[in-house]
């Protein structure tokens, strides 16, 4: 199972927490919870899709990301080995 957390940032919040946001994944790069991270914008919001090492990581992560007036998601991606 892979964990993930997608992150949205509605346009009228995006000059005040787009930085806060982004900071926050930084953090969880620096402690080893976010393996890799992308960015999207649309219509003036912004969104990140992040790919966690495990649940706890994606729990923790949005945690921190949850603080702040954005959408935020953990999702499960199921494969076939």
């Amino acid at each position: 199972m892979i964990y993930g957390v997608l992150v949205s940032v509605p346009e009228k919040f995006v000059g005040k927490y787009e930085d806060e946001a982004r900071k926050a994944i930084g953090y969880g790069i620096a402690r080893g919870d976010v393996i890799s991270f992308t960015e999207a914008r649309y219509r003036g919001d912004v969104a990140f899709v992040m790919l966690a090492r495990s649940n706890r990581a994606a729990e923790r992560v949005a945690e921190e990301l949850g603080e702040l007036p954005v959408n935020v998601k953990i999702i499960e991606i199921e494969g076939e080995s």
